[in-house]
């Protein structure tokens, strides 16, 4: 073997070690844009499941209806605060739950890792206390649906 060929071998090795990276340092980023989206999607999905349900249930007065609810991933509880009237603020409730009603944000769902990170409207409901905050279990919640007439009144299933 000439002097020549041992130099185009070696050029090739490299050219198929850079392009083999190349492919695993994309398809590993298109994996985890892929989970991240399914995140998003599992997050828009939980919203809109709750605010639906509050929607169908707050005009039948009377009606009791359980609702169980897959939390976002990396969200431990879900807080809930009530909207029809003004809520009282207990002590121990998060921060940044505090300054959202404080503020009059209109948000009343509030999913926490270990502070309030999202944040959403869902519709009007009351909840005893005013702050109530549910621990999610296995990644959901059950959720107790009361219509009011013209809110729902939200606790946990138990």
């Amino acid at each position: 073997m000439r002097k020549s060929q041992l130099y185009s071998h070696i050029f090739v090795y490299i050219l198929t070690i850079i392009l083999i990276s190349f492919i695993l340092v994309y398809g590993y980023n298109a994996v985890q844009n892929f989970k991240e989206r399914a995140e998003q999607v599992q997050c828009l999905k939980f919203m809109r499941d709750l605010q639906n349900a509050v929607e169908s249930i707050s005009s039948d007065f009377g009606s009791i209806k359980r609702k169980d609810l897959q939390l976002c991933a990396g969200y431990s509880q879900v807080c809930f605060v009530e909207s029809v009237q003004s809520p009282s603020l207990p002590s121990s409730v998060d921060p940044i739950i505090k300054d959202s009603i404080l503020s009059n944000t209109g948000r009343n769902v509030f999913l926490v890792e270990k502070i309030a990170k999202e944040s959403f409207d869902a519709g009007k409901i009351s909840v005893e206390p005013d702050v109530l905050c549910i621990r999610a279990v296995g990644g959901k919640i059950s959720l107790k649906l009361e219509g009011k007439g013209s809110h729902a009144e939200l606790s946990q299933w138990s």
